[in-house]
């Protein structure tokens, strides 16, 4: 389905199933969606890149996404996916470049528009925020799971504790 050709239900219905507005109420979620910008970019295509200063989040509606840092591809995300989140709750600069890995339909919403329905909301705030610790907590087991594999495969281990 093209993204333009995308009814809001359908966006609406996408957005979610994505971690970071699980919990988050309808009416929010409307809320969140309007005024945003529906965009396609094609293979290769640049959406952010490392140290960009962080305006929007982009939830991937259709393609693929590669993120990298330093030219290394550190994951690649598809539909149903967001990125750029994390730039824009913790007001830093972006810490990876995004390219198109195929013809890829996103919605961008902006960062005024995010934190304004956020900072409205005491109870919508404390859910996404939530959400975000959550998700934030299992990427560092993961890493912390992938570095014990890595050590215990070669044998090193850590030399001190932590």
């Amino acid at each position: 389905m093209e993204g333009r050709d995308m009814k809001t239900s359908d966006i609406h219905t996408l957005v979610t199933k994505i971690p970071l507005f699980q919990g988050v109420q309808p009416s929010h979620i409307r809320e969140l969606l309007t005024d945003v910008e529906i965009r396609t970019f094609g293979e290769g295509d640049v959406l952010c890149e490392e140290g960009d200063e962080s305006r929007s989040l982009s939830i991937v509606l259709r393609g693929k996404l590669a993120i990298q840092l330093h030219g290394v591809d550190l994951a690649h995300v598809s539909a149903v996916h967001i990125v750029g989140e994390m730039g824009v709750i913790t007001d830093s600069t972006r810490c990876a470049t995004v390219i198109a890995e195929e013809e890829a339909t996103i919605v961008i919403i902006q960062k005024n528009r995010f934190n304004y329905v956020i900072g409205h909301d005491p109870e919508l705030a404390a859910t996404v925020y939530r959400n975000v610790l959550t998700a934030t907590f299992s990427k560092l087991q993961a890493m912390n799971d992938h570095m014990h594999d890595h050590l215990s495969a070669d044998g090193s281990g850590l030399a001190t504790h932590v």
